[in-house]
């Protein structure tokens, strides 16, 4: 299925989701002690790895229906992972239920990996333990970007903007405190490095910058080294045999 098309589904779904969403406890809401940007940000020496927890991948077509994200993510955490991703949308056969579950077994700070349109949802992923959102340049204004970059703020968390070209990163850059998220995919799905490599050069060396974008197979990372500060990766561990050998492989290289 092609990226734009997914990636509307996955904006409609979020819209829905707002309207569904029901009574927040706010009083309950407690600002998050894990920071993911301490976590990822490696001053582009090295690539941090988030792994990104998801059954099913629309761009991509692959798909883990068996997966047991909380087993999935406990083996990550063991090996020392930067911070963990989890999908919560139906798009990609997943729920809140996820990120109670990945939250409540690991140490490393937990990226609510779906768009948040607007501050109930950056409420809603807070309650349920998240330690970072992302929010879509391309859906947003810079007035609202700025709205829900100082309401997640506020709890301490961190924001990934999530960027595709040189006038969403411009927007994210006003951010002065946001990660960026490069997200520059092909036509099956997965990172164009070309892109991403020429996105990414315009990114200040002091701001942190990840890789949205699915890469195939952990040893094309390298291609970026010295761009990017993290990539999260989905696909590329969940088809792997030892998840967990595959991620500490690839930190022992890049070590």
């Amino acid at each position: 299925m092609p990226s734009e098309s997914v990636r509307q589904r996955w904006l409609a779904e979020q819209r829905a989701a707002l309207d569904a969403l029901g009574p927040l406890r706010l009083p309950e809401i407690v600002p998050s002690r894990r920071d993911f940007t301490q976590f990822v940000a490696t001053q582009k020496q090295g690539i941090a790895l988030v792994p990104r927890l998801q059954r099913r991948n629309p761009e991509t077509g692959r798909t883990w229906p068996g997966l047991d994200v909380a087993d999935f993510a406990r083996a990550c955490d063991d090996v020392d992972v930067g911070a963990l991703a989890v999908r919560t949308a139906g798009l990609f056969d997943a729920t809140m239920a996820d990120l109670d579950a990945v939250v409540g077994v690991v140490t490393a700070p937990v990226l609510h990996d779906d768009v948040c349109i607007a501050r109930e949802q950056i409420f809603a992923a807070r309650l349920h333990g998240a330690d970072a959102i992302v929010l879509p340049a391309d859906a947003l204004d810079a007035a609202a970007l700025r709205e829900l970059d100082g309401v997640a703020t506020s709890m301490h968390m961190a924001v990934v903007v999530d960027v595709a070209d040189a006038a969403e990163l411009t927007a994210a850059l006003a951010l002065p405190t946001a990660c960026i998220g490069l997200r520059c995919s092909g036509g099956d799905g997965y990172a164009d490095l070309q892109a991403v490599a020429v996105l990414a050069a315009d990114v200040p060396r002091r701001r942190t910058a990840l890789l949205l974008s699915e890469v195939r197979r952990l040893d094309e990372l390298p291609r970026l080294a010295g761009r990017i500060d993290a990539a999260v990766v989905g696909d590329a561990l969940l088809d792997a045999a030892d998840p967990a050998a595959a991620i500490a492989a690839f930190l022992a290289e890049s070590a």
